[in-house]
């Protein structure tokens, strides 16, 4: 049994936005290794949006059962290593950690229905330039649940 008294004031329903579709700043909250439903390998990232109290989740899955799939999996990983200014082939997850790169938001339907947002692509390091730089959301909480 669950010992906990729920404090119903602590409720935020508007905590976490939807971001809206478009092009954003992203920092690297987390990475790591999982293995998909299908059996492929592959790197869980979370990803702060610049500015908002949301996160995005993309699954980098190493397929390698065909060329083209291989191809594939090679072109996602050459635009995150680009876009987070990561070196090619550093599979190092502590290194990816609070890298800043961009993606193209878009909001798409989850398996429930709701709307979330989701990466359409990442964005080409040499792309950038006409971003705002970083920004930390005004309610943003550090590691330890604790507001900057």
């Amino acid at each position: 049994m669950i010992n906990w008294k729920f404090n119903p004031n602590d409720y935020n329903p508007d905590r976490f936005e939807l971001v809206p579709p478009g092009k954003y700043r992203v920092r690297i909250e987390e990475a790591e290794e999982q293995t998909s439903k299908s059996g492929y390998q592959m790197i869980k990232m979370v990803l702060k949006v610049s500015g908002y109290n949301s996160r995005v989740w993309y699954h980098m899955v190493f397929m390698s059962d065909t060329p083209d799939r291989m191809r594939i999996t090679n072109d996602n990983l050459g635009r995150i290593f680009d876009s987070f200014n990561i070196p090619q082939g550093n599979f190092n997850l502590q290194d990816w950690k609070g890298k800043v790169g961009a993606a193209d938001i878009k909001n798409e339907p989850d398996n429930k229905g709701s709307m979330r947002a989701t990466v359409n692509y990442f964005i080409q390091r040499s792309k950038q330039d006409d971003l705002p730089a970083w920004q930390e959301h005004k309610g943003s909480m550090n590691e330890d649940n604790i507001p900057f």
